[in-house]
Order: C-alpha cells, then sequence, then structure tokens
C-alpha cells in the first residue's frame, strides 16, 4: 500500500496485491490526471520488479465533495486489511467512517468489521467510570516551579 499526494491537496493510493498479482490505482475523484500519474507510479514498480503484475484502475468508490479524498484512501487501505469491512462511503455514512478512522487508530481495531452494518448497529466503546481511573499524582512543587510563565526567571 502507497499513498500519493499530489501537491499537497488531494491523495490517492497504489495497492499491490500479491496473491492475484495486481497492482491497483486508486483515484478518489476518478480524474484523468491523478489517475494517469498513479498508473504511472504503477506502472514504475511494475518495470522495477513486479513485471507479471497487471495495472488495474479502481474507481470505486468515488469521492462525492473535494475535501474527503484522505478517508477514501484512508478506507481503501483497511478494506485491504480487514475482511468484511463496508464498501459504504456515501454521504449520509462519511462520518461514521470519519469516526471508524479515528477509533482505529487509537484502538488498533475496528469498531465493528461487519459488512453493511446499520449505524444504529455498532456499539461504542464503554468509556471508564471515573473510580477506574488513574489516580492523579500531586508533587510538592519548589519555590522555582511558583514562578508563572510569563515572567522570566532569574
Amino acid at each position: 500500500m502507497l499513498p500519493l499526494n499530489f501537491h499537497s491537496a488531494h491523495w490517492c493510493c497504489i495497492v499491490v496485491k500479491v496473491s492475484v498479482q495486481r497492482i491497483y490505482c486508486y483515484d478518489p475523484l476518478n480524474q484523468k490526471g491523478y489517475v494517469r500519474a498513479a498508473k504511472e507510479v504503477a506502472t514504475y514498480l511494475e518495470f522495477k520488479g513486479l513485471n507479471n503484475y497487471d495495472v488495474v484502475a479502481q474507481n470505486n468508490p468515488i469521492q462525492f465533495d473535494q475535501f474527503s479524498c484522505g478517508v477514501f484512501v484512508c478506507w481503501m487501505f483497511m478494506r485491504q486489511v480487514v475482511q468484511g469491512i463496508t464498501n459504504d462511503m456515501s454521504d449520509n455514512s462519511l462520518s461514521l467512517r470519519r469516526f471508524e478512522l479515528f477509533y482505529y487508530i487509537l484502538n488498533g481495531r475496528c469498531i465493528s468489521p461487519i459488512k453493511n452494518a446499520a449505524a444504529t448497529a455498532y456499539v461504542l466503546p464503554q468509556i471508564m467510570p471515573d473510580e477506574d481511573k488513574a489516580p492523579v499524582v500531586e508533587t510538592q512543587g519548589s519555590a522555582d516551579e511558583d514562578i508563572p510563565p510569563t515572567q522570566v526567571a532569574e
């Protein structure tokens, strides 16, 4: 998996699937310029050692706005790693996909990898009760620590 960033404004990706000997190029906007650039990177990979691999343009799902390409690319990567993950990237589900990515980054696991699960079917993790939280350690400060941060220390 190789993320591609164009002019700090748009994300695409390359996914190499060894099991089927294919190099997938994915552009969430499916615009010719980005697809062509991604295919050039994939062709370079093919030339440098993956010569029996087919280069295939992946154009699903398509991004519907101008600012969610990073979410679409991250979700494409997750679909390669997590079996059974949903392909629903509709406008109605995008907020949920963002939260799921956030949860995955924090915890290293998905909330629910069930395909096409409704948003109401997700069970969110329980927040630790106050008594289970680690105690805050209070320290005795010295005179040097009592200087407000806006004053210059002597």
